[in-house]
């Protein structure tokens, strides 16, 4: 059974859902850079526990040491295993199924409910007696058949032939030859597995690695939809933890228009499921049926899979009412104000005479009647007064 056939297995076995959370909820600023023991690692090599310690899945003994030889113990694997397979952790638990399991335990206590978690999950039972050995060792022919079990190959290990190794026991033999075959773990410079040796950190973080990457393969990666907050804002959203190096804004268009790095600017939610992007130039929103369409090429996942969203399905975006909703304005009610300079706004229909006191009798005469016509109107000229009625349009 090849690698494909194995993964094909694993969503079978796992069934076909959502990605769930790999690894802690806190993203870790630790890099293998900060201790001292990675140090002398080969790029790759350093590149899967940057995953893993960026992920919160794994930290040193110290600040400054991973404790990259240090042997495992029960305890660790266990929180690493809940972990990677994103198993459902009851954080709040304080009580064990495991006699010899307490939440007060020095230097165990931490893992009672991860250990609960894997015993749930079926990837190990203890070793007996109603006890689970925190603090005992694994061994490698252990560590491959937790990680098989983890990816839910509980019944194509059994199935398999199994390893011709005389370092493997016979119940893990199976397990040894499955967990080779997906490139969980290697045989050691000899050639052989060396089933019953202990297994150490370093171990158990590149199998932890390849056993992550391997799970998150049976899972849905891809884009889910984006969100625009505002007309020069948009939210990606992902199934899955992304790797921060491989977004690149020139891959990242627009109705077919690349994004220019040089202008707008990205950065990543804490969960790293979310591209979060900041664009140089707002987009026009005035038809809410019309959508942009947005296009993303060569993501890679923080376990390094590619991101694939199905070309003939556009990926669903959507905007916030307050960029979709045409703004409308309330009329006011107040009257209009008379204009209070009247240089500023002059009145479209003028007084004629600048006098502020004009004659009322427009031929005036120069030797006064005594006895005026009693017919004759004293206010001829309407113009002649200031215009009662002022501009309408004047302050408005």
């Amino acid at each position: 059974m090849n690698k494909k056939s194995l993964i094909r297995s694993i969503v079978l076995a796992l069934g076909l859902t959502l990605a769930v959370p790999y690894g802690g909820s806190m993203i870790s600023a630790k890099a293998s850079a900060d201790f001292s023991d990675l140090k002398d690692l080969d790029a790759a090599t350093k590149a899967k526990f940057d995953a893993l310690i960026s992920a919160g899945v794994f930290d040193g003994v110290s600040d400054s040491n991973f404790g990259l030889k240090e042997e495992m113990n029960r305890a660790q694997f266990a929180k690493v295993a809940a972990l990677i397979f994103g198993l459902k952790v009851d954080t709040d638990l304080k009580e064990s199924s495991f006699k010899d399991v307490k939440s007060d335990a020095s230097g165990s206590g931490y893992a009672l409910p991860y250990i609960e978690a894997v015993k749930q999950a079926g990837i190990t039972d203890g070793v007996g007696g109603g006890n689970f050995d925190p603090a005992g060792k694994v061994t490698k022919e252990q560590l491959a058949t937790f990680l098989v079990r983890g990816l839910g190959l509980y019944k194509e290990a059994e199935a398999a032939p199994g390893v011709n190794d005389q370092t493997v026991s016979d119940w893990a033999k199976g397990y040894v030859d499955l967990a080779l075959k997906l490139d969980l773990l290697n045989n050691d410079a000899k050639g052989t597995f060396g089933g019953s040796a202990p297994a150490d950190r370093g171990l158990l973080a590149i199998g932890a690695f390849e056993s992550a990457k391997t799970f998150e393969e049976s899972q849905p990666l891809f884009v889910t939809g984006g969100l625009f907050e505002a007309a020069d804002k948009l939210n990606l959203k992902l199934t899955v933890r992304i790797d921060p190096k491989s977004i690149d804004l020139s891959k990242i268009k627009i109705n077919g228009v690349p994004l220019d790095p040089k202008l707008d600017s990205i950065e990543l939610s804490e969960d790293m499921k979310t591209i979060i992007i900041k664009l140089h130039k707002a987009l026009p929103f005035d038809d809410p049926s019309n959508m942009p369409l947005i296009d993303i090429s060569d993501l890679m996942t923080l376990y390094g899979n590619s991101v694939k969203n199905d070309e003939s399905n556009p990926i669903p975006v959507t905007a916030s009412e307050s960029i979709t909703t045409p703004e409308t304005t309330t009329p006011s009610t107040s009257e209009p104000a008379t204009n209070p300079n009247p240089d500023t706004y002059p009145n479209p229909n003028p007084n004629p005479n600048p006098n502020p006191n004009p004659n009322p009798n427009p031929n005036p005469n120069p030797n006064p009647d005594t006895n005026p016509d009693p017919n004759t109107d004293s206010n001829s000229n309407p113009d002649s007064n200031s215009n009662p009625n002022p501009n309408p349009n004047a302050g408005t």
